[in-house]
């Protein structure tokens, strides 16, 4: 929810239309302000010069009849000033005398001849002549009567201007109306607009987002073809990349069953070498049984060489057939598993003068699936034996602790290049070393990663490398899909 309040995650097609609406909005308001602005001058202007007209012809009327003081002359012209200017919308008039004694007014019962002006009305318009504030229902203006050297009087008058205040509020109105109007139209727009460019990148997102969680796919050649300009060059090169990202991967693959059927065909030889053996203890014992098989002593001891002989053989044809089977069979790891591992490298040892030894705790079945962990501890076996020196030993360790199985592999070479060993366990930017080098740890990482397993590379202090291998338990279902 936090995130979702971001902006920043806010895909295109929302900032830019929330942000053509707000660029509306302050338009809008800096037009609005400015347009009330020249209203309210235009207004204050009309009534400032209706105002003093309205003055001019009251002071000019009146300022003979004060000089006489004649009030009943007084009122008629204030009468005649009010019919005359009904356009002005006057409110009250008022004429007082130089003492500010009321003379004459348009409501004589409210202001009565000789009271004094109330302060209200004399504050009004304060040191100003004439004032008017926008939205106001009142304006006020004065007037003082001059003769040559002295006052002789002062003119109030009030007028209403409920009318502009209407006129004022209907302008804001149809501004706001019209602005927002704007702004929801241009917003439209721009999403339209927006979401139209941002259609092409929608794809590719799309489809790189296909590419992480599936099998890269190339964009339909239709689109393609209907793109033009920089987004057709893109998804032009975004389809080279698939194509030369396929063709690696298919490369990749070849080479890796290529690798695998080096190290089984490296296994063949060395396994045929150990059948060789027994066979011709065999053949001895079969020739022993023809010539002396009346013999009970001798047919017996030829008949059990024989046996012993077979199972051997039996075992290890059976565990490497077990070993490179592809029928898609999946059957939990047994602890019989890494004893045939034993069984499948102990040639090659041999061969190398290398000592291996297994310290094996699993009992009973492990719940991961035998034949790729087969695969990839058989392929750690046969680095570890290439890497040690003559006379030295190689350790394989298994052990279940809590949820999780644990294996490690020790040589004592002279340790695993930098390259091999983030290959192996999947650094980023690792790849098969030159000349198809390290696919073999490629596969192994391949196999053990598909498993969920974490893989470690130490360099042990006196000499020799330890890979840690360690793949926790899962529900049977995924296993299954694993295998």
């Amino acid at each position: 929810m936090r995130r979702s309040l971001d902006p920043r995650g806010w895909p295109v097609a929302l900032k830019v239309p929330l942000a053509v609406a707000a660029l509306m909005v302050l338009v809008g308001v800096v037009l609005s302000e400015r347009v009330l602005s020249r209203l309210d001058d235009t207004q204050e202007r009309h009534l400032r010069e209706l105002t003093q007209s309205y003055l001019d012809g009251l002071s000019s009327a009146v300022a003979p009849s004060i000089l006489r003081d004649d009030v009943w002359e007084v009122f008629d012209a204030i009468e005649r000033a009010q019919q005359l200017n009904k356009s002005l919308r006057p409110v009250e008039a008022i004429v007082a005398g130089a003492d500010n004694h009321v003379i004459a007014a348009s409501d004589p019962r409210a202001r009565p001849v000789g009271t004094r002006v109330p302060a209200a009305i004399a504050a009004a318009t304060g040191r100003e002549t004439f004032r008017f504030d926008s939205g106001a229902d009142r304006a006020y203006a004065l007037r003082v009567l001059s003769y040559p050297g002295r006052k002789v009087g002062t003119i109030y008058a009030s007028f209403d201007t409920r009318h502009l205040a209407v006129e004022r509020r209907d302008v804001l109105t149809a501004l706001v109306l019209t602005n927002g109007v704007l702004t929801l139209l241009l917003a439209a727009a721009g999403w339209l607009l927006v979401a139209r460019m941002m259609r092409p990148i929608r794809i590719l997102s799309d489809h790189l987002g296909n590419a992480r969680e599936a099998h890269v796919a190339p964009i339909a050649p239709e689109i393609v073809a209907a793109s033009h300009g920089e987004f057709g060059r893109l998804f032009q090169a975004y389809n080279a990349l698939v194509h030369s990202t396929a063709e690696r991967q298919e490369l990749s693959k070849r080479l890796a069953e290529e690798e695998r059927l080096g190290s089984l065909g490296r296994l063949a030889s060395a396994l045929a070498h150990e059948i060789n053996n027994p066979l011709g203890g065999l053949f001895n014992a079969l020739a022993t049984v023809k010539s002396h098989g009346h013999i009970e002593s001798v047919r017996v001891g030829s008949v059990g060489l024989l046996e012993r002989g077979l199972v051997g053989i039996r075992d290890v044809v059976r565990t490497t057939l077990a070993l490179y089977r592809t029928d898609g069979s999946r059957r939990d790891l047994m602890a019989t598993d890494i004893e045939d591992l034993g069984l499948l490298i102990a040639p090659e040892a041999r061969r190398r003068g290398i000592s291996l030894t297994i310290f094996n705790t699993l009992e009973g079945s492990v719940p991961l699936p035998s034949t790729p962990m087969r695969q990839a501890v058989l392929n750690l076996l046969l680095n570890a034996v290439a890497a040690s020196p003559e006379g030295a030993t190689v350790v394989l360790s298994a052990t279940v602790a809590g949820r999780q199985l644990l294996v490690e592999v020790r040589d004592r070479g002279p340790g695993l290049p930098r390259e091999a060993a983030a290959l192996l366990t999947g650094a980023a930017g690792a790849r098969p070393l030159t000349e198809g080098a390290g696919l073999g740890l490629w596969m192994t990482h391949r196999l053990l990663s598909d498993l969920g397993a974490t893989i470690r590379v130490d360099s042990a202090e006196d000499a020799g490398t330890c890979v840690s291998v360690s793949i926790p338990f899962t529900r049977d279902e995924e296993l299954a899909n694993v295998a």
